[in-house]
């Protein structure tokens, strides 16, 4: 595990380091890129032929478009936080320390998700957590990866660093995932700068097919968004000291069918970083399956 300031060159060299060069990283760029064409308001080809990974958790991948994460996209995990109703339009501003600790079930879940991600067939195998907050306790989760030199830490100091390390992570085709839980304050915290920021790191996930991960307030819905879909995460009681119950909502994103509100119940072992025995199903509002997922944990 490598842990980072806020200076710019040394986060900059650490995470070109992880990527490949050459032919490989032109092969790897030509695959995720592909040529798309814009057909009856869906963008096919190159949405379409970007690798879809399984997430490692059967209720995650039932709420997403592809079946599974795609290389080069945003998903973002809202969280339930305390304080939220009353905060109006700041609530969709980022989340503190406080909001972490009282809604960690949406940053545990996508960095359980970032590990399956990095364990997946041959691709990239680094994962950068951009840490404004100080809120991330790497020893908790070592023992989800297979490789402590996996996990590269950054803890920007003002928002244009963390703007900047959110986006040169995800331009680097070295790495698998980006975890994230931005905090824009000043005049970044105007909505405006946080869509430009958003489209932003869109487009760095899509030259590279590194996968964004980012965790904001349930109140970020109202705003526009550039993720391939939005993941409502709700804990759920009947959880132990070991393993944390979630509701899953896919609230928005996605290039279809955003306007469908599912959900799903999924179970996170804690110990592991994976999905422990699966409850419920998939459901439409009013409406239950007999829709069962299966557990999966990472490669060992």
């Amino acid at each position: 595990m490598v842990t980072l300031g806020s200076g710019k060159n040394s986060f900059f060299d650490m995470v070109a380091a992880a990527g490949p060069s050459g032919d490989e990283a032109t092969r790897l760029r030509a695959g995720i890129l592909g040529t798309g064409i814009v057909s009856g308001g869906r963008l096919q080809g190159l949405e379409d032929a970007r690798e879809a990974v399984r997430s490692g958790f059967a209720a995650v991948d039932a709420l997403l478009p592809a079946g599974g994460l795609r290389r080069g996209s945003l998903i973002e995990w809202l969280a339930t936080v305390a304080g939220e109703a009353d905060a109006g339009d700041q609530a969709s501003v980022g989340l503190g320390q406080g909001d972490l600790e009282s809604g960690a079930g949406a940053a545990t879940l996508a960095f359980a998700v970032a590990c399956r991600l990095a364990a997946a067939g041959t691709g990239p195998r680094t994962i950068v957590v951009v840490d404004r907050t100080e809120w991330f306790h790497p020893p908790a989760v070592l023992p989800w990866l297979t490789d402590a030199r996996q996990l590269v830490v950054a803890r920007p100091a003002h928002d244009d660093d963390e703007i900047w390390a959110i986006d040169q992570a995800l331009r680097c085709s070295g790495v698998a995932a980006v975890v994230a839980w931005p905090r824009l304050r000043g005049q970044a915290r105007q909505r405006s700068h946080w869509t430009t920021a958003l489209r932003r790191w869109q487009l760095a996930a899509r030259s590279s097919g590194s996968v964004g991960l980012l965790v904001r307030p349930q109140a970020a819905a109202r705003d526009p968004s550039w993720a391939e879909a939005r993941i409502a995460v709700e804990p759920q009681p009947g959880g132990t000291l070991l393993e944390r119950r979630l509701r899953l909502t896919r609230v928005g994103g996605g290039w279809i069918g955003s306007e469908q509100k599912w959900s799903a119940e999924a179970v996170l072992d804690l110990a592991r970083g994976c999905e422990a025995v699966p409850q419920g199903g998939l459901r439409k509002p009013g409406q239950h399956t007999g829709w069962e997922g299966g557990a999966s944990c990472r490669a060992s």
